[in-house]
Order: C-alpha cells, then structure tokens, then sequence
C-alpha cells in the first residue's frame, strides 16, 4: 500500500506541476501584445525524499531577460530619441525659414537691392521710391517672422524639458518604490516577481529615452540608476529631478537640476539633453544669426545711404541711437554705440535752398588714441555747432540734434568713419537688430529723402546704384561676407545640419531596430513555440490523469482482494 501511496504523490505532484506550466504559457499567451512583457518559462525538476522519487514540481519560473542587451537597448534608445529630437528641431526651422519659395528671405533681399538699381535709372519716379519702402518692409517682416517662430521654438523646447524633466521625475520615483516591492516580494523566497520586474524594466526604457543613464543591479533585485556619475535611484530612494529657469542674454532657459541639493544634472543622450542641445546649440545660433545679418543690412545700407542725398534734403535731424556716455571716445565700449565708428571724416553740405548755393565743410572725427583727444559725442556736437548755418545740440536722452536756419537744408558725404551710420544720422534704417528693424519714420513719410544722389543733383542715381551693390559687397560684420552670401551660408548650413541630423536619426534607429530584434528573440511571446509547450503540457496533465486513473483502479482492486 505504501508503493500507492507513493504513486498517487507522484501522480497528484504530475497534476500540479503540469497545471501550473500551463498557467505559466497562459500568461505568455495573454501578454502576447505587450512590449513590457518578459516570457516566463516553467523549470521542471523531480522531486525525490531520499532514494525515493516523488514526482515532479516547478522549482522555478525563468524570465527570459538579457541584462547586458537591455542595457544596450536603454542606450540606443536615448540615441534615437535624441537624434529624433534634434532633427525635428532642424527641419522646424528650415519650414520656418521656408527656403526656394517665392517669399523667401533671399528672393526678398534680391528684391529689396534690386528697387534701388531700378531708383538708379529714375530717381524722380516716385512710384520707385515707393517700391523700395516696400521691399525693405518684405524684409523686415520675414526678419521678424522668422525672429518670432525662433523664439516661439526656444519657449517650445523650454515647455518641452519641464514636461521630460517631471516625467523623469516620476518614472525614478516609481523605479525606488519598485525596487522595494521587488525586495519584499522576493524576500519570502517565492522566486523572482516577473511582472514588478517588468514594470521596472518598462520605466527604465521609458526613462533612458529621456536621459542617458546607467545601472547596477544587486543579488537582492535592487537596481541603482545613475545619471553620469551621479546617482539618481539608489534603492528606494530618488533623488529626483527638477528645472531652473535663469535669463540669459535675454532669453529664458531652463535647466536640469536634482531636486535635492540643485545639482547640475550632466546629460550626452536622450530626448531631455537633446531638447536643451537643440534650444542652445542650434535655436539660438539660428538666432543670433539672424540678428547679425539684420545688424548688417542695418548698418551696411545706412552707411551707404548717410552719404547720399534724395530730391530733398533735411532741415532738421535727430539721431537714432543714444550714447550711453557722451563724454567719452566713440569707438569705446563706454560710449554704447552698437555700430563701430574709426578714425576719419565725413562731409556736412549746408544748401540754400533759395539760391541753390551748397556750402561743404569737413568734420574730422579722430579715433586715433593719441594725445587723449579722441572725438566724443560732446565734441562732434562743438564741431558741427561751427558749420555756418546748422546748429548741434545733444537732447536729454543723449541723442545729437541737427538743425539749420530757416531758408537751409543740409545733407552728408564722403563718410570714411562711418560715425553718421553708427549714430543713425541720414539713415534708412533703425533699429540694431531683426526685432528693432524699421523704415526710418521721416524717410517712410516722405520718400523724396531716400538718398539716390550723390552730387545731390536732381536726376543723379549713383548712390542707388551704391545702395544696389550693398548686397554683394563684403562687410566686416559679417566676416568678409556679403549679405547675400551670408545669408546664403546660413540657409546651406542648416540644411547640412538638418541633412546630418536625419543621417544620425536613421542610423540610431536601424540599431535600435536591431537591438529591438534581439531582445524579441529572447523576452518575447512566440505563438508557435507557446502551442508546442502547450501541447506539451497539456499531453503531460492527460497522463497524469490517466496514470492516476490506473492506480486508483488497481488500488480498488487491490482492497477487494484483502477483503
């Protein structure tokens, strides 16, 4: 009787193993369409008292993970995302510039330099005048278009890596808490908790697509996360994350702290450190650019135009931009002049607009720094104040003011120290940079004064044709470029870099595919292979049923023969 006792333990052990291996393949079936999800599988192992066999039973449930390749997967996919990253910001700008249309800034810039060669061969048209008031207005509108959408992307991305920040934020947190579920649940010597584990696993992914990080796992299940060299998760605690918003150069930046000491959180992946990247290495480069070649328009059409003269002269002028120190050298940082000013001259004509009698005088503006002498705003203003017939003053807000006696007007010439640009005095544009941009006030009311002259006769057109080739001369604020070859340079390289970008993302993503193969091959739930276990199982459970079925028939017999 004790052989059938034995049998029915290995039968009923039989039953109990082999319905729970099917259980273990139900579970794999029913996660067939989770990516989260790790296979689980069944180990089997006898079961023996002694010298005695006892059956069967599931000393372990295995899940199938490759640390070392989800290790390696958690890299690549902070690479993509960040790759992804910087080649959306890319081709944003590139549509925002909208580059090879009919509107673009180039064929705007083409037009604009263009009316003036047309005002060249009819300075008289007024209907010209008009055209370049227009032109220059399509400029400054795309300048500032353009200004606009890079600075509408820089508060994007900013919002964009609050809301990665406190994500991330949350997925350590939910990482420390795990880690002590994990602990307590496998500290009852129960095996392995598969699905904590893969819920740990999942926000681990989903935290290194926002941040490059790094782990080790201990033999109690505990995985630290560290970000650099700095530890984020270190078993259930979370040192959390937060951002900073400072004002830098004008412009709002957010950055990436630990919540609990504000520490700077160093990043070289991931979507978080790709945002910031592509805010501070691209947007604002875009930006400043951008702002440069406005600068350079600015001061490369006003130096031009400060020398000529239009159909009218002026008889009264203020300059349009303060000095900061009108006591000091002009081309010194004290004095705040954003153009630069150098040593040189330039010419004042007084005309008596009655007899037509024109009066030139030479103002010298020395910038030699020798003797302590050097010209300041103070001392421009006694200069001019000694030209017959104008009168110079500085305004409160430290501004230079022309005026002439009635009966006279006045007008500039030959200016080899570019102070009447960098003050804006005969300018036809103000402002410093793509968002101060504008027609000068006085010429967009009256276009007569839009300097096409430069004997100041009637039907000259030679400066206009001085205007038009401003476009292709070098400028020293643009490194030797011209205006149309810069902004040529900053199309060709954004498109490089857009191009680059999108060879980056594709590359990132062909081994994050490759890697995504791997781990499939290895964690993932195959259907095919599921239905042989299945068979399998189910093939074992029958004949335990059935061996148990011949005991218990040989058992009935064997008690009828003792009775």
């Amino acid at each position: 009787m004790a052989i059938m006792g034995a049998s029915f333990e290995i039968g009923r052990s039989a039953l109990t193993a082999y319905q729970a291996a099917i259980s273990v393949v139900g579970q794999n079936i029913a996660n067939v369409g989770n990516s989260d999800y790790a296979r689980q599988s069944a180990h089997l192992a006898a079961r023996s008292t002694g010298s005695t066999a006892t059956g069967v039973e599931v000393n372990a449930l295995q899940r199938h993970v490759d640390e070392a390749l989800e290790a390696r997967l958690r890299s690549s996919l902070g690479q993509r995302s960040g790759a992804e990253t910087i080649h959306t910001t890319l081709s944003s700008i590139e549509s925002l510039y909208n580059e090879l249309s009919d509107t673009d800034l180039s064929t705007q810039l083409s037009e604009f330099f263009g009316s003036f060669a047309q005002l060249q061969t009819d300075p008289l048209e007024y209907a010209s005048r008009e055209l370049v008031i227009s032109s220059a207005d399509a400029v400054i509108r795309t300048l500032q278009q353009q200004r606009s959408g890079l600075l509408t992307e820089i508060e994007d991305l900013n919002s964009s890596a609050r809301d990665m920040a406190e994500t991330a934020n949350g997925l350590a947190e939910q990482i420390a808490d795990l880690n002590q579920r994990i602990v307590t649940a496998e500290g009852s010597g129960t095996g392995q908790s598969s699905s904590l584990r893969d819920q740990r696993d999942a926000c681990l992914r989903e935290l290194a697509e926002l941040v490059d990080i790094q782990t080790r796992q201990y033999d109690n299940g505990v995985i630290n996360v560290y970000v650099g060299s700095e530890p984020l998760v270190d078993f259930g605690h979370s040192r959390g994350l937060t951002t900073e918003t400072i004002t830098e150069d004008g412009l709002e930046r957010v950055s990436v702290r630990f919540a609990d000491n504000n520490g700077t959180v160093i990043m070289s992946d991931g979507r978080l450190a790709a945002t910031l990247e592509a805010r501070d290495t691209y947007v604002v480069d875009q930006l400043n650019q951008l702002d440069t070649l406005a600068q350079a328009i600015i001061y490369e059409v006003n130096r031009v135009h400060s020398q000529g003269c239009g159909l009218v002269a002026y008889e009264s002028q203020t300059s349009t931009f303060a000095m900061a120190d009108v006591t000091v050298a002009l081309d010194t940082t004290d004095a705040g002049l954003t153009y630069p000013v150098q040593n040189g001259t330039f010419q004042v004509r007084i005309r008596d607009k009655f007899t037509g009698q024109v009066t030139t005088k030479m103002i010298e503006v020395d910038l030699d720094g020798l003797n302590g002498d050097d010209t300041t705003l103070t001392a421009l203003a006694v200069d001019l104040n000694a030209v017959p017939g104008l009168s110079a003053t500085i305004t409160s807000g430290q501004k230079l003011k022309l005026d002439v006696t009635d009966g006279y007007e006045f007008s500039f010439a030959e200016d080899t120290s570019g102070v009447l640009a960098a003050l804006g005095l005969g300018n036809f544009f103000e402002g410093t940079n793509a968002t101060t941009m504008d027609v000068r006030s006085d010429i967009r009311n009256n276009p007569q004064l839009i300097a096409t002259s430069l004997s100041g006769a009637q039907g000259d057109g030679s400066n206009a044709g001085d205007l038009a080739a401003v476009g292709t001369t070098a400028s020293d604020l643009l490194g030797s470029l011209s205006i149309t070859d810069y902004q040529e340079a900053i199309t060709n390289r954004l498109a490089i870099d857009t191009a680059a970008a999108e060879t980056e993302y594709i590359a990132a993503d062909a081994v994050y595919s490759s890697l995504t193969a791997q781990r499939q091959s290895i964690s993932g739930v195959d259907l095919d292979e599921e239905a042989i276990n299945l068979t399998m199982y189910e093939r074992a459970f029958e004949g335990a049923s059935r061996f148990l079925t011949v005991v218990n028939t040989l058992t009935a017999e064997l008690l009828t023969l003792v009775e």
